[in-house]
């Protein structure tokens, strides 16, 4: 990570997740212990969810979302010149992954972090009605906060918890729409002159929680 460039990893390293077939609520690790994110399945309809990193065509979505040996890496840390995550601006990845609902009962799908708060009333991503939100702090103890959008094919966010923030209903498999592409956006809040990127960050997002409840 080059942070002359003023560009700081904020909290989406690398995403592991098994994808390309069913998903269960168990075996998943992070690659990059510093900046990752490992994501986990939830809800009573888990274990029928998949994910794909390309179009139902097989056309790639992005650099920064591959399969490797049945897993599925969402990575942000070597894209070139987009490398890294701009401070005091968004940045989008638009589609990042697309979700697949195999199973007989329609799910709906939210995104959540414990590491995070569920803001329904955002400041950096405002024109989302909900987003994660958390801080990360440099080695001088300053913070800077971070929001993230989860979002479906209409830019309508998905963050939420199943009971809190806001969803997207998957049909079953066989049904007309049992797909979703999903995409993020990341705003980061203007550093001023404070916040120093050169330090040591700590407070990435360690957990990413795919939700996938009854419809």
């Amino acid at each position: 990570m080059n942070m002359n460039r003023r560009n700081v990893l904020v909290g989406l390293g690398t995403i592991v997740a098994g994808g390309g077939a069913a998903l269960g609520t168990g075996a998943f690790s992070s690659v990059e212990a510093d900046r990752t994110v490992s994501v986990a399945v939830a809800g009573d309809q888990s274990s029928a969810l998949a994910f794909e990193t390309s179009d139902s065509n097989g056309n790639q979505y992005t650099d920064a979302s591959s399969i490797t040996n049945g897993t599925l890496e969402l990575t942000f840390d070597d894209l070139g010149s987009s490398s890294g995550i701009n401070l005091g601006a968004k940045t989008t990845f638009s589609p990042l992954f697309r979700t697949i609902n195999n199973g007989s009962n329609g799910v709906n799908l939210s995104i959540y972090s414990n590491d995070g708060t569920i803001q329904t009333s955002p400041t950096i991503l405002d024109s989302y009605n909900a987003v994660i939100e958390n801080t990360i702090t440099d080695g001088n103890s300053n913070t800077l906060t971070i929001e993230y959008a989860f979002t479906d094919e209409n830019d309508n966010s998905i963050v939420g918890d199943g009971t809190n923030g806001s969803s997207v209903a998957l049909d079953a498999t066989g049904g007309s729409d049992p797909n979703e592409e999903v995409s993020l956006v990341i705003g980061v809040a203007n550093p001023g002159s404070s916040f120093d990127p050169s330090t040591s960050i700590s407070g990435y997002l360690s957990e990413v929680t795919v939700v996938a409840s009854s419809a």
